[in-house]
């Protein structure tokens, strides 16, 4: 029976592929910078629509309105990088793939942790 199917990547596979130490690095500190960016464009627009009344703390603590301001930026820089590993995956492009994968979960990580990070350095 012929598939179209790609070459399935083992783990074993994966962990043999060469890594770009420096492009993880590189793309983990722009994306992230990306993604505080974004949240701070958010709070801006928010405030500059709604100002700092008791309607616009009401608005604030809507669930839907939390939900935006707090994971919108991941989804987008997220999505744009799930993007980037199945484009690069398709092509057999394994380096890059595996950089963008690391990356991506290096980035979920850091997010998870946000509110301590910014305790901790503000």
């Amino acid at each position: 029976m012929i598939t179209n199917k790609l070459d399935e990547l083992n783990t074993t596979d994966f962990l043999k592929i060469k890594t770009n130490y420096l492009g993880i690095g590189i793309r983990t500190i722009l994306f992230f910078g990306v993604l505080l960016l974004m949240i701070f464009i958010e709070i801006l627009t928010f405030f500059l629509i709604y100002g700092s009344g008791a309607s616009s703390s009401r608005i604030a603590e809507l669930w839907y309105v939390d939900l935006i301001l707090n994971y919108l930026p991941i989804l987008f820089v997220g999505g744009f990088l799930v993007y980037r590993i199945i484009l690069e995956y398709r092509k057999q492009e394994k380096v890059k793939f595996k950089t963008n994968l690391i990356t991506l979960l290096i980035l979920i990580f850091l997010f998870s942790i946000r509110n301590q990070l910014e305790q901790l350095i503000f």
